[in-house]
Order: structure tokens, then sequence, then C-alpha cells
């Protein structure tokens, strides 16, 4: 949702001010830009365009630096839109902990996520290896990564997700192995701490 809010706060840095308390209200990210009576193919494109006011909140941050820092290959695979993904990837500074060889976003890998497609690849730039995903959309998220024979991680939601969590609204093949409350408990499950 932090990208969510950084594009309402776009929206009413170039339609009004007046714009965002309507927009924070919305239940939906779709009901927030139809609040604003602005074009909505208008809308859309500073939605996906634009450079998000986002940050990694310290655990993540800390997390990903002891692994990089433990010589563990990370990857980034994500559903979406190029410029959409590599601008939040920049906000948030992952090209400090991830090779740009390691991002595989949909739109460029020519395929979704649950194709397994970007799994496939990063296979082959680490072949031989134990992998793991950490993800938090059990709708489409594991199943590929599970099919691959990878240990999936999902890390549960503080509340502000996009997307809901229905475990028991899918099928026992998309359901992740485990389930985590922060992402440094990826350190301990692994025993990465050492």
């Amino acid at each position: 949702m932090d990208f969510v809010r950084s594009a309402y706060r776009a929206v009413a840095a170039r339609w009004g001010r007046h714009l965002l308390p309507a927009m924070l209200a919305a239940q939906t990210p779709r009901a927030a830009f139809d609040s604003t009576g602005v074009d909505a193919a208008a809308v859309l494109d500073l939605y996906r365009g634009h450079k998000p006011d986002i940050s990694l909140p310290w655990r993540s941050l800390y997390t990903l630096a002891s692994l990089h820092n433990r010589g563990c290959p990370l990857a980034v695979i994500t559903d979406g839109r190029s410029v959409t993904q590599r601008n939040k990837l920049e906000a948030l500074g992952i090209g400090r902990f991830v090779d740009k060889e390691d991002v595989f976003i949909s739109e460029e890998v020519g395929a979704s996520k649950v194709s397994g497609e970007a799994f496939g690849r990063v296979m082959s730039r680490y072949p031989g290896r134990d992998y793991v995903y950490v993800g938090d959309n059990p709708a489409k998220d594991f199943a590929p990564a599970r099919r691959l024979g990878w240990d999936t991680v999902c890390l549960l939601d503080a509340g502000d997700n996009v997307h809901a969590q229905e475990f028991d609204a899918v099928a026992p093949e998309c359901l992740p192995s485990r389930r985590i409350h922060s992402l440094t408990d990826i350190l301990d499950i692994f025993d990465i701490n050492g």
C-alpha cells in the first residue's frame, strides 16, 4: 500500500491537494482514482509511471543486507509493467542487493509469474542451489516455485497489503511451505545468522 499511497500523493500534487482525503478514504485504488473526477487514463498513467516515495522497512533492509553480505544471491521475480516495477526497485534501493540481471519483471520476461519462466531463469543463472521464494500473495506467488522444487515462504500481511491473503480460497499446491511475520525470520529459518 505504500506505493499506492505514493501514487495518491502524486495525483494530489498534479490535480489538487483537495483530492487526497477522498482517495485515502476509498476502499480500493480504483475507487480512489474514480473519486478524483480526473480522466481515468491520465490518472492510471501517473500511477504507473510516477517515481514513488517509498522505502524499505528497517527489518527488510537488515535482512537483505545480511543475506547479501553473506554471499547469498538474491533475485526479484515480480509481475507488472517494467517502468512501474523498476521505479519501485529504484526507490527502494534494491540495486544494492540484487544484480540487474537478477531482476525478472513479467513484462520483460514475456510471461507472468505464474508461468514459472522467471523461476526457471533464476535456476539457470544459479544451478544446483537451494532456492527460496518469499512472497505475499497465495493466489499467484507460490505454485510456480513449488512446481520447481523451491521452498516457499509467505510474509504475512500486517494490515497493509493490497491483495488479501485468502489461504482457504486457494488450492493446496498454491500454499506456501512456511509463513513468517517478519522478513528477518528468514535468517532464523534458514540459519543464516552466523
